[in-house]
């Protein structure tokens, strides 16, 4: 879990500074406008991605501290040019704290590189340590932290792609039927609809409460499965396995299967089944879900969040909606505050003895609150 984050830009194009306050299991970004909610989120997946793909980092100054399995991480680096050709890793540190004790894993320099204070012979200036090191029993924990931050994009294409057919090699299934392991289907970035098909298949409790949750959601559907396909213009190859996910609806006769679904109910269940596959020590990312969302739709996920997300995992969430905003506990919230390219990220607790014994809306008071206008902080 990501208990803070800090963030500098070191150039003429990203000005932009980001400090913030102890972040929680579940965090509800709110902002005005502008305020830096999708940016920070931009940059928190950029930066998870260029590690785990082990990828140059752009310009800026990182300052983060995990909580992994009772395990608490501080991981500092610091990327310039000094006016050079490429970017280089100027400084990196990597600490944990264990018995109160804080050890050092990494600790590195322009010309030195320590890895549990002894000297690594010379590696690439422009990859992290936790990249060049991830096989490292003490910095796997980490390196795997990083490749779990993951982001749903619900614009057209990504929904689509999420939502669509596929034919998908026998031997894969059999793997992940035969080891039975939640990693392997989100390592193979899979489809709801073979999810949804492994779900039933080996988690049939996750996969009911998949469908009851579903159903709640949308009590027009009285019957949902999962059945074999052959999609329109998709080839089968020999030895492969295409499935969809698909409904019965009161009053309608025949199965309606998820592609021809609106794409409010998609991303309904794609956010459902997206969370309960989660693996352990992920972070989920949701950016303004409530596009194209009724308000039933929009109401659905803290309960959701709440009861059915595992304590292993984090989640962050952008939104400008009343209805999300309101259903949501204070505590939750994360308050935006921009002046210039400096955001301030602020805890809901403040904001919760203020609120808390109130009947009138939450959001009513948050839009006027000083916290969130930026007449002070």
């Amino acid at each position: 879990m990501i208990l803070t984050y800090n963030y500098k830009g070191h150039s003429e194009k990203d000005p932009w500074e980001f400090n913030t306050d102890t972040f929680d299991r579940i965090n509800l970004f709110v902002g005005i406008s502008g305020s830096g909610k999708s940016r920070f989120l931009n940059l928190l997946f950029n930066m998870a991605h260029s590690v785990s793909k082990s990828l140059p980092f752009s310009l800026g100054s990182w300052e983060i501290e995990f909580l992994i399995d009772d395990q608490n991480y501080r991981w500092e680096l610091t990327v310039d040019d000094k006016k050079e050709l490429e970017p280089f890793i100027e400084h990196e540190q990597l600490t944990i704290t264990s018995n109160n004790e804080v050890i050092t894993l990494i600790d590195r320099n322009r010309d030195e590189f320590l890895f549990k204070n002894s000297s690594l012979p010379k590696l690439p200036r422009n990859i992290t340590g936790i990249s060049l090191l991830n096989e490292e029993e003490s910095i796997l924990p980490i390196y795997n932290h990083f490749t779990h931050i993951q982001r749903r994009l619900f614009h057209e294409s990504g929904l689509r792609d999420a939502i669509s057919y596929e034919a998908v090699p026998i031997p894969i299934i059999e793997n992940i039927r035969r080891k039975k392991n939640i990693e392997l289907i989100w390592k193979q970035e899979l489809t709801v609809n073979t999810k949804m098909y492994l779900m039933n298949e080996l988690y049939p409790e996750l996969y009911k409460s998949a469908i009851e949750n579903f159903i709640n959601v949308f009590p027009f559907i009285n019957k949902c499965d999962v059945k074999p396909v052959q999609a329109p213009g998709v080839p089968m190859a020999p030895n492969t396995l295409m499935v969809s996910f698909c409904v019965k609806e009161t009053g309608v006769k025949n199965w309606i299967n998820l592609a021809e679904l609106s794409s409010g109910m998609q991303k309904v269940l794609l956010i459902i089944t997206d969370i309960l596959l989660l693996p352990k020590n992920s972070t989920y990312i949701i950016d303004e879900y409530e596009n194209s969302l009724g308000i039933n739709a929009i109401d659905f996920l803290p309960d959701f969040l709440i009861t059915n997300a595992s304590e292993e995992s984090q989640f962050f969430i952008t939104t400008h909606h009343p209805y999300l905003i309101n259903s949501m506990p204070v505590e939750y919230w994360r308050i935006f505050h921009r002046e210039g390219s400096s955001v301030v990220v602020k805890n809901g607790s403040e904001l919760k003895e203020r609120y808390g014994k109130s009947k009138q809306k939450a959001f009513v008071q948050l839009i006027n609150d000083p916290l969130y206008t930026g007449d002070q902080l």
